[in-house]
């Protein structure tokens, strides 16, 4: 069985979630969301394949999978004998900049897909 572990901005993305729910809609929602999240990705310990491919949704070559809590998603990669969670970033945020450095917007004003 795999081990899970949390790169540092994984663990920061969980804090600011929390903080910001906190602040919105009390202390007590946080922490629910902040559980709902944690055992969720608990859950690649023992299916470590269970999310889906970043690389098929893209088109950008990675090894990145992700799970969906909404309004959130867990970006993670499946290592040797670990599964590690890279990031944890709210669907408003753009995931494609903040993991790999590109915009999902191009300088012609279409969408990545092409849209």
């Amino acid at each position: 069985m795999p081990k899970l572990i949390y790169a540092p901005k994984a663990l920061n993305d969980l804090q600011e979630i929390k903080t910001y729910i906190a602040r919105q809609f009390g202390e007590e929602k946080a922490k629910i969301c902040a559980r709902k999240i944690i055992s969720t990705a608990r859950q690649l310990e023992l299916f470590p394949g269970e999310g889906s491919s970043l690389e098929d949704l893209i088109k950008y070559p990675t090894d990145y999978h992700y799970l969906v809590v909404k309004p959130n998603y867990i970006f993670y990669r499946v290592e040797v004998d670990t599964v590690k969670v890279i990031r944890i970033l709210n669907e408003k945020q753009d995931f494609l900049q903040i993991l790999f450095g590109i915009s999902s917007i191009s300088e012609e004003g279409e969408d990545y897909w092409g849209d």
